[in-house]
């Protein structure tokens, strides 16, 4: 008896918290707060844990029907849990922990202290010095060539270039594909530059190229507030989070923004930043940078991540 018992209670506890990991699945979703974990392209494997949870919970709950007309399975095994009750009751905090928390703690997108745990990536980090530019679309470093080291002795010169670039300078070349060729010069010819969730990245990724190009352009971008160490008081970054799976991979990018109303904003706080596009130099790197015009505080967006277009992974 005491063995039917004690079976029909992990049977009904299982049942319960696997329905419980679906009811949280669903809850997510129904809210809109999927995103904040979960990358869109990712959904489809919700839905089907979703409906992996939910007929692995139901069935827990028909097994312990049948077990009430038939003690046994008719195999000659035990199925009662083996071990004390301590060693279970360890073993389901690992679900139920994990599980409540889901239910109590209220949904958050990342903000800036997760930005500052992780670093910033401005624009996309094609330069890691300054740079100058090709008219075959490549991104090259520039370095000065002691010539008569080099007729004293060829190979090792080359060989303590090559050491230098490495350790200077990790990336040595970008080869620009024909999608940020076309996407640039359709950035080019409008009026003014939108920075849209759609293709946040992809418009970062044509400044950080072209960026001798976008001088003096136009700009409108959105973004939450964080500053860095040694940024000036004028100055702050307008920042994304980028996902591609999960929360877990996310990458904060930025533009750095600069203007006289700068210095009042609040970390965190979402805005609408318009301007012009100028560069600046931040640790010997050559970036971006937004002069702004005007500020427009804004309500955070309900989808407050960025995502790698389709286009830019090949997907058109």
């Amino acid at each position: 008896m005491m063995n039917r018992e004690s079976r029909d209670f992990h049977t009904y506890l299982r049942g319960i918290i696997l329905i419980g990991f679906m009811l949280l699945l669903i809850g997510l979703i129904t809210t809109g707060k999927l995103n904040y974990y979960v990358a869109p392209k990712m959904h489809i494997f919700v839905y089907f844990a979703i409906g992996i949870l939910g007929i692995l919970g139901v069935m827990q709950f028909f097994r312990r029907s049948d077990e009430q007309h038939d003690d046994a399975c008719g195999c000659g095994v035990d199925h009662t849990p083996k071990g004390r009750p301590l060693k279970h009751f360890f073993i389901y905090m690992i679900f139920v922990i994990p599980l409540l928390t889901g239910f109590m703690i209220p949904e958050k997108a990342m903000d800036s202290s997760v930005a500052e745990n992780r670093g910033i990536r401005y624009g996309t980090g094609l330069y890691a010095k300054p740079a100058q530019k090709t008219d075959e679309g490549k991104v090259t470093t520039t370095q000065n060539i002691d010539v008569e080291a080099y007729l004293d002795d060829p190979e090792g010169y080359i060989q303590e270039m090559e050491k230098s670039v490495k350790e200077e300078n990790p990336v040595e070349t970008y080869d620009v594909t024909a999608y940020y060729k076309k996407f640039g010069k359709e950035q080019l010819a409008k009026e003014k530059v939108k920075v849209t969730s759609d293709h946040y990245l992809d418009t970062m990724t044509v400044l950080d190229i072209y960026l001798d190009k976008f001088k003096g352009k136009e700009i409108e971008t959105t973004g939450f507030v964080y500053r860095e160490d040694g940024m000036s008081e004028n100055q702050a970054v307008i920042a994304r989070f980028s996902m591609n799976c999960c929360s877990a991979d996310a990458v904060v990018y930025g533009t750095i923004i600069e203007g006289d109303e700068v210095s009042k904003l609040k970390e965190d706080e979402w805005y609408t930043v318009t301007g012009t596009i100028d560069e600046t130099e931040l640790n010997k790197v050559r970036l971006p940078l937004v002069q702004v015009d005007s500020l427009e505080k804004i309500k955070p967006l309900k989808d407050p991540y960025v995502y790698p277009s389709p286009e830019s992974l090949g997907a058109y």
